[in-house]
């Protein structure tokens, strides 16, 4: 009864996850929720879901405020975040979003990962990274959400199942074909992720049209220049464009097909804070020296770039 005043009966519904449906709801002192309200028979993934939660205390995760654990009635309580997910914002809504804003979120998802793969007491993998899960509050500050079928490994970095579930355009191939869940599976589909942030494409083929990896993948046979191709026209000025190549092989190592050749997501953080700063000091360098790039010489610039 108490849910259903704090849902109002269930009446807005926010979306799905794994392993059930997700309602707004508001609390007697104001402040907005979202209700996870599971689906019959998931007492285990409602258990692994909240313990999982219990763990996790990152800014850039979505924040748990309480449960519901009656028969029949298993629901978790999660702060309520308004701008809905990135793939929303990215896909759907229409808003131009900078560059610089693009690397910020893609920065904090990376060290709310890194937070999980090698910071916790017992290491968790996400095992459904993609824009969907990730949602952005008024600012388009990152939040990662949906633990449905998250792992908490006590030991071993390595799970082996015979179930594999998750999103199949964003899941590693490897787990995909052996069952075999590492940090690096988290990896390989941040890797997708930062393949939409650049190009506003998305990972799923639609229309019979080719998705976003392999649209990647096939460029990246032909160079550079077919890369470049894909960015996002908003964001792809010539003084991003170091800084998108940058992301572009940061994503192409997260998506190796050899687990022991994808970074870790320490290093995948490291290098977009680097990538972010990058593009940062060059648009500062713009603004405070605009005449700057007329008195160099544009020529050996742009023939430099050309041969690449």
């Amino acid at each position: 009864d108490e849910m259903r005043r704090v849902t109002s009966n269930y009446g807005t519904i926010l979306g799905k996850g794994n392993f059930g449906e997700v309602y707004k709801g508001v609390l007697q002192d104001g402040s907005l929720v979202a209700v996870k309200r599971f689906v019959s028979n998931v007492e285990d993934n409602f258990a692994k879901e909240l313990k999982v939660h219990c763990e996790i205390n990152h800014k850039n995760v979505v924040r748990l405020i309480g449960y519901c654990a009656e028969e029949n009635a298993l629901m978790i309580v999660t702060e309520y975040i308004s701008k809905g997910s990135l793939d929303d914002v990215l896909h759907h809504d229409g808003i131009h979003i900078p560059l610089d804003t693009r690397l910020r979120i893609a920065v904090e998802c990376s060290e709310a990962l890194c937070y999980m793969h090698s910071q916790m007491y017992t290491q968790v993998i996400h095992s459904d990274i993609k824009p969907a899960n990730i949602l952005l509050d008024d600012n388009l500050n990152a939040k990662i959400s949906d633990f449905g079928i998250s792992r908490l490994v006590n030991t071993d970095a390595t799970l082996f199942t015979e179930h594999v579930i998750g999103s199949i355009c964003y899941m590693d191939p490897l787990f995909a074909r052996y069952g075999r869940l590492t940090p690096k599976s988290d990896v390989y589909s941040f890797g997708i992720v930062l393949l939409e942030l650049i190009t506003k494409k998305k990972a799923t083929a639609r229309n019979g049209e080719m998705g976003i990896v392999e649209c990647f993948t096939q460029a990246l046979g032909t160079g550079i220049r077919r890369v470049r191709g894909l960015f996002d026209v908003e964001i792809s000025s010539q003084n991003n464009m170091k800084v998108l190549e940058g992301v572009a092989k940061l994503a192409e190592e997260c998506m190796r097909m050899e687990l022991d050749r994808r970074p870790e997501m320490v290093d995948v953080a490291e290098r977009l804070r680097a990538l972010r700063k990058t593009q940062v000091q060059g648009k500062q360098k713009l603004t405070i020296f605009p005449w700057g790039w007329k008195k160099q010489p544009a020529t050996a610039n742009n023939s430099q770039s050309s041969s690449l």
